[in-house]
């Protein structure tokens, strides 16, 4: 017997109803026989992938001896750690990582860095289009505005030691934020508050980014020991950060042109990077509607694991042991002898180069002669990746220094 199972697919509602658009006609069909029934099956192949729901109709027959056959939703699709299963179909971000090459929207990010900043650039990645000059000048100064914290979120982040992890400090503070104001916790409120009110997400999201960006820089300045200075209204969001931070010029009390045009660069280069952990962890708790600040929170607990981006603070404890650039032989050696791993090397996605890697190893050049403080650990970390991309044990297995380690690199030289 013969089945098409486009007929499981779901109802599709239009975009402005807050359904998904309709799935394109299929390109093929992947056809399946099951062994155990006979039954033939054509299941509609779109963008280079099949629904798993439409396997839901391949079942055992009813007289199957196996408990496991018995189910009623069907085959079921085994992939633990989703090695190979797309969870949302989406039209942000394309990482090609055999050309290798990032698109946000319909742009190619050698389009935006150093042309745009990064206010445009989360404007594309949120809302799809880049902004008019007004609408560009309107959210930034939503952002500026919404840069100022309750005193509870400062209280709560004063209350750890100086020496406290900062992403500890960063959870409590955004968890203190989103506290101050309960009427936008869903659950508190008892019902779904965000659903077809677009308005509320919008001004939700520019108050997430703007408490994320605040409470990094009052987590620095508890680090640090040093006051924190409040939001400039008429500056721009990288400026801003830099300010609350205390990363001033002495005369001008404004931070460093050279340093605001490093980070619109980079911050350009990071502002997404399609499904990675983090943002599916986002997205898993965001499937339950729940509001913003939760879906961040747990987004940077998954970030801060040691094979994601706590892999940067990993790496820079290796190169901080290895000392000078004279050690890093030995480091090598014990590398390729599986003595220790190389942090921030290798990337899961890219084949070829990394094409943020590029233009970030160009700011850090432009930068490195700026940090006479940190001079030996960059020499280190360098004579590190000369040899890496060298040596053809690294070569042969595409090991490269991934863009998350050389922007931490420019981090330390700024």
């Amino acid at each position: 017997m013969k089945k098409r199972l486009s007929s499981v697919l779901p109802e599709y509602l239009p975009e402005s109803l807050g359904g998904f658009p309709a799935p394109p006609t299929p390109s093929s069909f992947l056809n399946i026989t099951d062994s155990r029934t006979g039954d033939h099956y054509d299941i509609p192949i779109r963008h280079n992938s099949v629904e798993a729901t439409q396997f839901k109709q391949i079942r055992a027959r009813a007289d199957s001896k196996a408990k496991t056959d018995r189910v009623e939703g069907g085959l079921r699709l085994l992939d633990p750690g989703y090695q190979n299963t797309a969870v949302t179909a989406s039209e942000v971000t394309f990482v090609d990582g055999i050309e290798g090459s990032i698109h946000y929207r319909q742009y190619d990010i050698s389009e935006l860095v150093g042309t745009k900043q990064f206010e445009d650039v989360t404007y594309l990645l949120i809302w799809g289009k880049l902004p008019s000059p007004e609408e560009k000048d309107t959210f930034q100064k939503q952002l500026a505005l919404a840069m100022h914290p309750p005193q509870m979120v400062s209280d709560v982040i004063h209350s750890f030691p100086p020496h406290t992890p900062v992403v500890t400090m960063m959870i409590a503070g955004l968890s203190a934020w989103a506290g101050s104001d309960p009427t936008v916790i869903p659950a508190y409120m008892g019902k779904n508050i965000y659903q077809g009110h677009l308005d509320l997400v919008d001004s939700q999201i520019i108050r997430l980014i703007s408490a994320l960006a605040t409470v990094i820089a009052l987590s620095y300045c508890r680090m640090q020991e040093k006051p924190f200075t409040p939001a400039d209204l008429n500056g721009s969001f990288i400026e801003n950060t830099l300010r609350m931070m205390g990363f001033v010029e002495e005369e001008t009390k404004q931070p460093n042109p050279k340093h605001v045009e490093c980070l619109e660069k980079l911050w350009v280069l990071y502002a997404d990077h399609e499904l990675t952990n983090s943002t599916a962890a986002f997205l898993h708790v965001a499937s339950t509607l729940a509001d913003p600040f939760s879906c961040t929170i747990a987004s940077i607990t998954a970030a801060y694991g040691p094979l994601h981006g706590g892999a940067i603070d990993t790496a820079f404890k290796v190169i901080q042991n290895v000392g000078k650039p004279e050690n890093v032989p030995q480091l090598i050696d014990d590398v390729k002898a599986k003595k220790c791993r190389l942090f921030g090397y290798g990337h899961r996605i890219y084949k070829t180069v990394d094409p943020r890697s590029v233009i970030i190893r160009e700011l850090l050049d432009e930068l490195k002669d700026d940090s006479a403080a940190h001079k030996e650990f960059l020499a280190t970390a360098l004579e590190i990746d000369r040899i890496a991309s060298e040596d053809q044990y690294f070569t042969s297995r595409h090991l490269k220094a991934n863009a998350d380690l050389y922007g931490s690199f420019v981090y330390m030289a700024l």
